[in-house]
């Protein structure tokens, strides 16, 4: 899709990772391109249902546009 730097499979490592190494909160930066036609981001759905499926639930959601014309979402994310 090209819309996002980090693959959905490296995020889950990650998250993975933090979760084994006893951490109680993990930020991912979720980023699309402003082209974009579509009102809802399902990329950004897939990503979040995956990182929750290693063990972690949304806590906190923020969305800004960077300097790039792209918008970000800043998603914290609690253990369970």
């Amino acid at each position: 899709m090209g819309l996002f730097k980090t693959s959905t499979a490296e995020l889950v490592e990650m998250a993975a990772e933090a979760r084994t190494g006893g951490r109680v909160r993990f930020v991912a930066r979720l980023i699309a391109l402003s082209s974009s036609k579509d009102d809802a981001i399902d990329p950004w759905a897939e990503r979040i249902e995956a990182i929750e499926a290693v063990g972690w639930r949304v806590e906190h959601f923020s969305v800004a546009p960077n300097d790039k014309g792209c918008v970000e979402a800043y998603v914290l994310f609690a253990r369970v």
